[in-house]
């Protein structure tokens, strides 16, 4: 930057200032009250000379900026003294806006060079360029005053105009173009008139002086759609403004007037949302919102939002997300109305912990019914355990846990002690090889029925009469007789409701019972264990039967 080189020069010139500033003070002091004013902090070796060379559009002016401010001395300004500077006077330079973050797709095309090139965090943008995401991209922008724009799925945006005034931090001025898509804007407030955030759209164009809004513009339609969740702001269209204040939404048809504003939808509740989530995808659902006819749901790694990870639109409360990795997150959920007017953001932070991921469980299944007392548990193997932790309860929370095998190496446990009758819950998470338990799978219920023990036959005026102990209520029971161990050679084959049966006298010598338990559904147990019995002749009873009445294994 240009600076004077003679201090002697500006001395000798102090000595007209000081007679210029006696006849004419209140002049000019009149036409700078009038103007926009820039205070500036005066700093340790500052004086009249370089302070005009540094922020003021010429030189001409630092006569006019001592007399305005009563400076007796241009070369000592003690330290932290302010200076009125009217934005007038101030130069008025190029500025760029920064790249804080991008994901997915983001193009821009460079104005100086004619390149479209994949945007990269800290790349700086230049009045002229424009940047494009694709259907997975979202970017985040910086301008000079800390003002942010986040650019979602599908958009372009052109860079208009980017400069201040005096230097890249003090009055800026930020002209964009949304040709299409949707923005997210947080202003930084503006005192100055001079300073300037405008969006225009093929439809519409936003001014404002330090808010929150969201801008989109449906190319298709020629629709633009403006949500103002703090502040306010100026939508013009070609024939006329609408003032739309905090809480309200807008919308301008091309070549139309915007329409009225009308109230934004409130936010959905997420109140009960869980705050660990175990399943990849990501799900959620939500109570439905009076008003709504869609929700728009995204997830970022934290609550400013500057990088989308998920961005996407349902017809039905609920959230449906990627298969993120492991980590903290936070979701936010709007409603949107009959006209496309997103509402207010409803915000959830949540852990993610889905992995290792659990094993799939194979036996016994979801609302199985198992006779034995001693169930046999499998489940799939996992390439990524080097141990399973397994749980089996009494209630469906685990608040009661019957058995608790932390490092179980296996993929098949059979328990080693039996069991009452009842309804359990088992589990099976997976251990990794550095230590890490991932997530239990769903919890699969099972109902242990107690197995009918069939007692020793009795002859009852020339039939056999088999008696058991009785099962559940509602139950009942299937009883087959056969000449052979597997069942190939039926004699009997009853379903009776009562634990007992009485049949004929079958032939002498060996036979073989077994019995099953069927639920008043038709959900039939697995057949209890196989007795053997050795008859006599009919004509040779009575006898007493239990003295060969055997028990061989149960198959």
């Amino acid at each position: 930057m240009q600076r004077l080189g003679s201090l002697a020069t500006f001395g000798r010139a102090g000595g007209v200032l000081a007679f210029f500033g006696f006849l004419c003070p209140t002049l000019l002091v009149a036409t700078a009250a009038q103007a926009q004013e820039w205070l500036y902090t005066v700093r340790p070796g500052d004086n009249i000379w370089n302070i005009t060379a540094d922020y003021l559009s010429s030189m001409n002016y630092w006569p006019k900026l001592q007399a305005l401010n009563g400076v007796a001395d241009p070369e000592r300004l003690p330290p932290g003294m302010k200076l009125r500077v009217p934005v007038a006077w101030l130069k008025k330079q190029p500025t760029a806006a920064r790249v804080v973050s991008a994901r997915g797709k983001v193009e821009a095309t460079l104005i100086f060079s004619g390149r479209t090139v994949a945007v990269a965090v800290d790349q700086p943008l230049q009045s002229g360029d424009e940047i494009r995401t694709g259907p997975d991209g979202s970017a985040t922008l910086e301008f000079g005053d800390g003002s942010q724009l986040l650019l979602q799925a599908d958009s372009r945006l052109a860079l208009d105009a980017l400069s201040s005034y005096g230097d890249d931090t003090l009055i800026v001025d930020t002209r964009l173009r949304l040709r299409q898509g949707r923005a997210d804007s947080q202003v930084t407030p503006r005192r100055i008139s001079k300073a300037r955030y405008e969006i225009s759209t093929p439809a519409a164009t936003t001014a404002v002086r330090g808010t929150n809004f969201r801008l989109g513009m449906d190319a298709a339609t020629g629709v633009a759609r403006v949500e103002v969740l703090t502040g306010a702001l100026d939508f013009r269209g070609e024939r006329r403004s609408r003032k739309v204040p905090k809480g309200f939404g807008a919308l301008a048809e091309t070549g139309r007037s915007p329409a009225a504003a009308v109230s934004l939808l409130t936010a959905p509740t997420l109140a009960d949302l869980p705050p660990q989530v175990e399943r990849v995808p990501v799900r959620f659902s939500f109570p439905e919102l009076s008003g709504a006819a869609g929700y728009r749901t995204q997830i970022a790694a934290d609550t400013r939002f500057e990088t989308l990870l998920f961005d996407g639109i349902s017809q039905q409360p609920q959230v449906r997300g990627p298969a993120l990795p492991d980590g903290d997150y936070v979701v936010r959920v709007r409603g949107i109305d009959p006209r496309g007017l997103e509402g207010y953001d409803a915000y959830h932070s949540f852990r993610l912990h889905a992995r290792p991921e659990p094993p799939f469980l194979a036996r016994p299944g979801q609302q199985a019914t198992v006779p034995e007392k001693l169930p046999t548990f499998e489940w799939t193997e996992s390439t990524a355990a080097t141990a399973y932790h397994f749980q089996l309860a009494e209630d469906e929370r685990f608040s009661s846990v019957l058995l608790d095998l932390p490092d179980y190496t296996g993929t098949r446990l059979i328990p080693d002690r039996s069991l009452a009758p009842g309804v359990y819950y088992w589990r099976v998470a997976i251990r990794d090889d550095a230590g890490r338990q991932g997530p239990f799978s769903d919890p699969q219920r099972f109902r242990l029925l107690p197995t009918p023990e069939v007692g020793s036959p009795e002859a009852v005026e020339g039939e056999l009469v088999f008696r058991w102990s009785a099962a559940l209520p509602g139950q009942h029971y299937q009883v087959q007789l056969a000449k052979d161990a597997n069942f190939q050679d039926i004699v009997v084959d009853r379903q009776v409701d009562e634990p007992r049966l009485a049949i004929p006298w079958p032939e002498s010598g060996f036979n073989y019972l077994r019995m099953r338990t069927i639920d008043p559904d038709g959900t039939a147990a697995p057949y209890g264990p196989t007795q053997r019995i050795d008859l006599p002749p009919k004509n040779y009873w009575p006898f007493t039967l239990g003295a060969v009445l055997v028990l061989i294994l149960a198959l």
